[in-house]
């Protein structure tokens, strides 16, 4: 079906008829499509050059301080509800049967250039393969886009609240897209708020709650007593971890308090003396020059919660 319409131009002396479709016109006074907006982002604070410095100076044994992104590891984008990303770099292996998704502490901004993990240096970056020995995938989780600045995640009410765990549910979804084996979440130091954020939602393919050096002394901790871990727990602890807010000498009570059915605590003994801060990546919280004998009994204890 077509209409006709008749143009008288200017001065009356000729007409035009234009065929026009139903379809155009239709088209026509479609209302413009809004784009979509681009996901928020800020700049990235990169504090490798705050932290590596000093340590390679002090590292006389030459320990490992950081490992880059390696053969075989990818890094992909999540799009979150709250329209921002969060990068992960994740690798699964062939043999690979379980995996662990590393929330690392401190602000939780990894070492990202042009989209490849960088000088990451953190005790969970830094030590990604002894885990990949033990036939596990990893999922090294970054802060979203719009918490990338030079206190990142650090703030533990932000770390246990709404925000964060629609960021990490999106994450999860996206992380189950790409393995179907049973999963591990394993939350270092300040990352011990987001495995119980996580812990929260009750996930089917999480089979394990991993916590080490959990930062449980000190405001806004308070989820970490207070969720329902409906998965096996268990708490890796260095003997002379002296970290403010997750000292040895206060785990035991911390442990006493989590609300599981399965829980175990392991403490960890050995590794070298620190070249940085008590709560800092290369200190006994850190599990310095004890790594991959740390990352060795992980897994294994994870194993038997599988069993």
């Amino acid at each position: 079906m077509s209409i006709s319409k008749i143009v008288r131009v200017s001065g009356g002396a000729s007409l035009a008829l234009v065929a026009m479709s139903f379809t155009t016109l239709v088209a026509f006074f479609q209302p413009i499509p809004v784009r979509a907006a681009e996901p928020i982002q800020v700049q990235r604070y990169d504090d490798a050059d705050d932290y590596l410095p000093a340590a390679e100076r002090k590292n006389r044994a030459g320990i490992r301080l950081l490992l880059k992104q390696q053969e075989g590891e990818e890094l992909f984008k999540v799009l979150t509800p709250r329209n921002v990303t969060v990068d992960v770099v994740a690798n699964v292996p062939k043999d690979a049967d379980v995996g662990v998704v590393l929330l690392i502490g401190g602000t939780g901004v990894l070492s990202i250039v042009n989209d490849r993990l960088d000088r990451s240096f953190s005790f969970q970056p830094r030590s990604r393969d002894y885990w990949w020995a033990n036939k596990f995938a990893t999922f090294l989780v970054d802060a979203p886009s719009d918490r990338l600045g030079k206190d990142g995640i650090q703030d533990a009410s932000w770390r246990g609240g709404a925000e964060h765990k629609a960021d990490l549910q999106s994450v999860l979804e996206a992380i189950a897209k790409r393995f179907s084996g049973p999963l591990a979440i394993y939350g270092h130091s300040n990352g011990a708020i987001s495995l119980a954020n996580v812990a929260s939602l009750n996930l089917k393919d999480v089979k394990t709650y991993v916590f080490s050096g959990p930062g449980h002394f000190q405001l806004g901790t308070n989820l970490l007593n207070e969720v329902e871990y409906g998965a096996p727990v268990l708490l890796f602890q260095h003997s002379k971890d002296s970290c403010s807010a997750a000292n040895s000498r206060l785990t035991e009570d911390f442990f006493k308090k989590l609300k599981a059915t399965s829980k175990k605590l392991i403490w960890v003994e050995g590794g070298s003396d620190p070249i940085s801060g008590a709560c800092g990546p290369f200190a006994y919280h850190s599990f310095f020059g004890f790594e991959k004998q740390t990352i060795d009994l992980m897994a294994t204890e994870i194993r038997k919660t599988l069993k």
